[in-house]
């Protein structure tokens, strides 16, 4: 892939600013648009910019709303009115869902979803679980040393926390539906069970995280924790934990979406970075 494209990176978070560096530093010409200024100034006329533009990067997840991208300066232009802009471009964005993907592709753009990129997904686990640690150190007056963490899932981020708890001495219970994600638990030295009847265990544990994007942390489980209990939900929506019941018996629960871009924005820009530099070489190298 040649380097002398325009890379345009429209929205997002410090993650994107930090993208923009990655890109220069190998290579690429980039420019920002509705973005904190940092080393560079923010282009002011996004309708010329991307007109002059080969590539465009929109944010982690591309909207929130189903109207403007996610951004944290608001912007007046919606998505409708960038994808109406746009025409023969390279589009890159995260969790793209199908409406948006229909618009983006109209106009005879190439769309990529770089969030379904196997590259950024398991490194992107790794800041996730810093956060998690962070999250963990920030809520609780106990060690995390000898706590009984239970974990919800075993993916991706399940697997790399688990990693990162278990070295600092916790101990792990992966909590799973699957009998081959139970198996997968102990052969990795961890203690494994099934999701279904964990509220009959649930006063065991100190710390319960979830990674499910489904409703497991329920009432039930909810009204056996114990009165110091942590519940992190990192799941993307509609999430795992029925936060309205938490909220009511007094539960310390705390929703950590985006833990990445919150707390190693560096890292999670150049993961992106080079997972769409690895897919324009792919899909377009010579």
């Amino acid at each position: 892939m040649k380097t002398n494209n325009e890379i345009l990176i429209i929205g997002g978070d410090s993650r994107q600013l930090y993208m923009s560096d990655f890109f220069e530093e190998n290579g690429f010409r980039t420019s920002i648009y509705g973005l904190p200024e940092k080393k560079k100034k923010c282009s002011e006329n996004l309708k010329h910019s991307i007109k002059s533009a080969d590539i465009i990067v929109l944010p982690l997840p591309v909207t929130k709303d189903n109207k403007y991208l996610y951004s944290l300066i608001p912007m007046k232009e919606t998505l409708d009115d960038i994808a109406a802009a746009t025409s023969d471009k390279i589009i890159f964005g995260g969790m793209i869902n199908r409406g948006t993907e229909s618009k983006l592709k109209k106009n005879n753009n190439r769309v990529f979803d770089f969030f379904k990129r196997e590259d950024i997904t398991m490194l992107n686990a790794i800041p996730t679980a810093q956060g998690i640690l962070k999250t963990m150190i920030d809520n609780i007056e106990y060690t995390i040393h000898s706590s009984k963490c239970a974990i919800f899932g075993f993916g991706r981020i399940a697997r790399i926390t688990a990693q990162v708890l278990k070295a600092i001495g916790a101990d792990i219970t992966i909590c799973a539906r699957k009998s081959g994600d139970i198996a997968a638990a102990k052969a990795y030295g961890y203690s494994g069970r099934y999701i279904n009847g964990f509220e009959k265990e649930a006063h065991k544990f100190d710390i319960l995280i979830n990674t499910v994007p489904a409703l497991i942390i329920k009432r039930e489980i909810l009204a056996k924790v114990k009165p110091d209990c942590l519940v992190i939900d990192v799941a993307s929506a509609p999430f795992g934990t029925d936060f309205a019941c938490a909220y009511e018996l007094g539960v310390n629960v705390i929703q950590s979406s985006s833990l990445p871009g919150k707390v190693a924005p560096k890292t999670a820009g150049e993961i992106i970075g080079r997972g769409i530099i690895n897919t324009l070489e792919e899909e377009f190298g010579e």
